[in-house]
């Protein structure tokens, strides 16, 4: 038999088999899929009940997407989690959508915020109605994530319900607003061409919707009325929607939003936040984590002075002895204590280090002031570096400071983290540098938690990456 032969009669196979419908035996294999499913996610292993997750993707229905949210409800690791809300994410079939949104109006709490997060995903606007629902009604976690999954689907429509968003008591909620106003402003750039760099650059033109006066007020109104995180989101909107170079200036938007000119006595007069490693704090509850491991102790590859002062140095802020600054741990710590002086009055901080042990140094928020910088000067002097790093302890126990539940959280926990590392993790319930990023960044998300990350020398690069993208940290990357 030829080849000619062989195609065409495969092919005529395969026609008699979609018109007779889809077999017995196709059935029988979801069917068997959805049982061995069962089976796989009440294993011990967290990694093997993440890996039940792909064995049951290629089964893109309405039955699957019921099997995983029922799954996801008995599950604790945010790793699995995490892999559960990407594979319905990636259900693409009618039935599998139509589902989702069928469920996520039985859904409540977590599992409603779980829902909103794999409807982001999804391609497509099927989702959009139910968004747009969510945004104008009452329950604050949600409406955060609509407005996120709005502005990634880049549903201009919403921009007035966006806009409401900003005047909510929440700070959580009026993040979200003006986060997916900025990424309706800016959507990402389009990829170069083969061979060609990316433009720096680069700014898509804006609609008039977003230019639209009642936008800029509102978003100016936040800087006025906030003293927390979500003044730097609208900054940050501002900043995409009209390309003004006014920074952090608060008087020069307040003159813009009225229509008059900024004049240049007035560009002077910008009030600058406190600073780590460079990044501006907005907070009004920050959390500062320290790695005390071993490698802390060693002595730092900056090198020579203009080096030490170019990692050192933040425009606007005190100069930190940088000839004093010996060691990887000294560097870390001397832009702590600085961002700890320069906090303004009203804000609340906690320290943690961490080697393989997590210590939490105030167990609470304490004001920022004499007492509490006395209090930390004596534990960066007293601590002695050891084996071990923690860092999902870590980083869990700053979410968590101000209460352990979500509803605790949202009410009395962080809205800043910054999160120092000079290693890769070793202990800990995760350890696996990647499964850490994917966990916390699924966690403050849901809280809405911005975490700063900064690596110094070797550090895991991905994982302090995705946490900082994932919740609209920076993430600094300190190497010789």
């Amino acid at each position: 038999m030829t080849i000619r032969t062989l195609l065409v009669t495969a092919f005529a196979a395969l026609l008699m088999i979609g018109l007779q419908g889809p077999s017995t035996a196709v059935a029988d294999d979801a069917a068997d899929a959805r049982k061995a499913f069962r089976a796989a996610v009440r294993a011990e292993d967290w990694k093997l009940r993440k890996e039940a997750y792909f064995t049951i993707a290629d089964y893109d229905s309405a039955e699957v997407v019921k099997e995983i949210l029922t799954a996801m409800g008995r599950e604790k690791n945010p790793a699995v989690l995490l892999t559960a809300i990407g594979v319905l994410g990636g259900l693409q079939s009618e039935g599998a959508q139509e589902e989702l949104i069928r469920q996520f109006g039985k859904a409540r709490g977590t599992r409603k915020l779980y829902v909103l997060l794999v409807l982001a995903r999804q391609k497509g606007d099927l989702a959009v109605p139910v968004l747009l629902e969510t945004v104008r009604g009452k329950d604050a976690p949600a409406m955060a994530q609509a407005a996120l999954a709005l502005g990634e689907k880049e549903v201009e429509e919403a921009v007035p319900d966006l806009v409401r968003l900003l005047r909510h008591k929440d700070w959580q909620v009026r993040r979200a607003g003006a986060m997916a106003l900025r990424r309706l402003a800016q959507p990402p750039p389009p990829k170069p061409k083969k061979g060609e760099q990316p433009d720096p650059n680069f700014r898509w033109p804006v609609s008039d919707a977003l230019k639209a006066p009642e936008v800029t007020q509102a978003l100016v109104a936040v800087l006025g009325s906030s003293k927390g995180r979500d003044r730097r989101d609208a900054l940050h909107a501002l900043d995409a929607i009209h390309d003004k170079q006014f920074g952090d200036n608060v008087a020069a938007w307040k003159l813009f939003a009225q229509g008059k000119e900024v004049d240049e006595r007035t560009l002077r007069k910008r009030k600058r936040p406190a600073h780590a490693y460079g990044i501006p704090l907005y907070g009004q509850r920050v959390v500062l984590i320290y790695d005390n491991s071993l490698r802390s102790g060693d002595p730092h590859a900056f090198g020579s002075d203009d080096r030490m002062l170019e990692v050192c140095e933040v425009p606007g802020s005190r100069p930190l002895l940088h000839m004093r600054l010996r060691t990887v741990g000294q560097f870390a710590q001397a832009h702590y204590k600085r961002a700890i002086l320069d906090m303004p009055k009203g804000t609340k901080f906690e320290l943690i280090h961490f080697n393989e042990i997590v210590h939490s140094v105030f167990g609470k928020f304490a004001s920022a002031g004499t007492a509490s910088r006395k209090v930390v000067e004596e534990v960066f002097t007293e601590m002695k570096n050891d084996n071990g790093i923690a860092s999902y302890t870590a980083l869990e126990t700053a979410l968590d400071t101000g209460g352990g539940s979500d509803a605790k959280a949202w009410k009395k926990g962080p809205d800043e983290i910054v999160f120092t590392t000079c290693n890769v993790p070793t202990h800990g319930e995760i350890k696996e540098a990647d499964v850490v990023g994917a966990a916390i960044a699924l966690k403050a998300r849901l809280r809405m938690v911005p975490i700063h990350t900064v690596g110094i020398e070797t550090h895991p690069y991905a994982m302090l990456e995705t946490i900082a993208r994932e919740t609209g940290g920076v993430y600094r990357n300190y190497v010789k």
